[in-house]
């Protein structure tokens, strides 16, 4: 039986469409994957705490009770070494002061980068393990084994601080002139110093948080890369900020996302512990009623205790967050599928 040509099918003579072997997770399953995370297991709020602390939180959550001296003591206690400055003879005194507090700065920022590196290393492994036992994304956390040590993304989060400190000299001028302003010729004395100081240079306080949310979200990624793909510390930094750059809505909205989550629950424990402060020091000033003191001492302790477990969750939602932008869904040609 003699049979004609076979017309071939739908199926066969269209080809199907081209599917990645993998994407990304949509954005809004990235944050809902590191807001499970967050809330399945909470001892990563403490290990997050302690490098959001060590890279400079503590100085934040310090603002509250810390006491800045007044222009008259600070003027007491540096006009003569300052002077000796000025007329070409430097004071022992100051050049000993000056060198301390470099080689002080120097050491807390090596000290604090690198607590910083541990306490986010772990957070990205304890991420991917609760991910992978809820089933949240499609690669477990045996299958990507974190490559490199806290040291190497020690140096990533140094990088990252470029952009800052850029903006930062950029913007030492302005911050000069509102000092001096603020000390030789102050407005009004009621707002406390910072604030005044603060308030006088907010276009210099714009560039600054905007050098620094591009450095910060640049480095997140790059150390996602070292630490999931293994690549080398130059090649994971160029493609942190490749990744800004070719997806930058997406990835600054996951900058402004965890960055506003963070302050969402770091601002009601400073202002609580604003508050509490200065009722505590009314109190012991007045000294007239011990039990109102123990009471206003615990009251303080339970505020700030809140505050940091609520900055600890919030940083350990961070942290989950940018780890899922690293990780890759399978497609259907994918042999992970």
């Amino acid at each position: 039986m003699t049979t004609g040509p076979m017309t071939p099918t739908t199926s066969e003579a269209t080809p199907p469409p081209a599917v990645p072997a993998d994407r990304p997770l949509r954005w809004g399953a990235v944050l809902y994957a590191a807001m499970v995370v967050t809330f399945v297991r909470p001892t990563l709020w403490f290990i997050a705490l302690a490098g959001f602390l060590a890279r400079g939180g503590l100085v934040l959550l310090a603002v509250p009770i810390l006491v800045l001296p007044t222009p008259s003591g600070l003027a007491n206690v540096l006009g003569g070494p300052v002077s000796s400055l000025v007329f070409g003879q430097p004071a022992p005194e100051l050049v000993a002061l000056l060198v301390g507090s470099t080689l002080l700065a120097v050491l807390a920022l090596l000290a604090g980068t690198y607590i910083g590196a541990w306490s986010e290393r772990l957070v990205v492994g304890g991420s991917l393990d609760v991910a992978a036992d809820e089933g949240l994304v499609p690669m477990a956390a045996e299958n990507a084994p974190l490559r490199r040590g806290a040291g190497a993304v020690a140096v990533i989060r140094l990088l990252g601080l470029v952009p800052l400190a850029i903006a930062l000299v950029a913007a030492a001028q302005p911050l000069y002139l509102a000092i001096y302003q603020e000390l030789i010729l102050p407005e009004e004395l009621r707002t406390p110093l910072l604030l005044r100081v603060l308030s006088d240079i907010p276009g210099a306080l714009l560039w600054l948080g905007v050098a620094w949310l591009l450095g910060d979200a640049a480095a997140s990624l790059s150390v996602r890369r070292l630490l999931l793909e293994g690549r080398s510390i130059g090649a994971a930094w160029a493609l942190g900020w490749l990744g800004l750059v070719r997806r930058p809505w997406r990835v600054l909205g996951t900058a402004l996302a965890t960055t506003g989550v963070l302050v969402l629950l770091l601002l009601p424990g400073i202002l609580g512990a604003a508050t509490g402060w200065a009722r505590l020091r009314a109190l012991l000033i007045e000294g007239n009623d011990p039990v109102a003191i123990l009471l206003g001492v615990v009251l303080f302790v339970a505020v700030w205790v809140a505050g940091l477990v609520l900055v600890g969750a919030a940083a350990a939602f961070r942290g989950a967050a940018w780890t899922f932008e690293l990780v890759r869904r399978p497609g259907p040609s994918s042999p992970h599928r």
